[in-house]
């Protein structure tokens, strides 16, 4: 059981270290990473850049009740995320629509509400990746440094002692 937990450790570590290293591509501190949408099967808009593709679970509240987590891919590009949900069927999800967003990195867990009465949660590592850039393109690149559900990514992470 120890020799699992450090993984564990070592998996946070890397995708908090992803996402930081995202941060620094939006605004410019680093070359952006390549992803190649034409494998992908996946057409952007004019201009729409395309950053990470992560594995996430996907909730969405129906009628007052939660669905059960679907595994989903994520495209996550500067203008939204591009979902494939567990059927191959896609979904855009736009940050310029955005009501709401909340950012619980310590439970690895984002939630868009998109003023439809379905928020969405996305679950699991990865959604860091997804913070940064909806911090970002919602409250502006300033947010990447002051938003406080981010704050995890500002603070290195406690020295794992088994």
């Amino acid at each position: 059981m120890l020799r699992r937990q450090p993984r564990r450790e070592a998996d946070v570590a890397l995708v908090l270290a992803d996402a930081r290293r995202l941060a620094l591509e939006v605004a410019g501190l680093a070359p952006s990473n390549e992803v190649d949408v034409m494998a992908l099967g996946v057409v952007l808009e004019p201009g729409e850049r395309a950053s990470r593709v992560l594995a996430i679970r996907l909730r969405v509240r129906e009628g007052g009740t939660w669905t059960d987590e679907a595994a989903c891919s994520v495209l996550v590009t500067d203008r939204r995320m591009l979902l494939t949900l567990p059927h191959g069927e896609m979904a855009s999800l736009w940050w310029g629509g955005l009501v709401g967003l909340d950012v619980d990195l310590v439970n690895h867990r984002v939630t868009l509400d998109y003023g439809d009465a379905r928020p969405r949660v996305l679950l699991g590592p990865g959604v860091e990746s997804v913070a940064v850039m909806a911090v970002a393109q919602v409250y502006g690149l300033d947010a990447l440094a002051t938003h406080p559900g981010l704050s995890p990514l500002r603070h290195p992470l406690p020295a794992f002692e088994p």
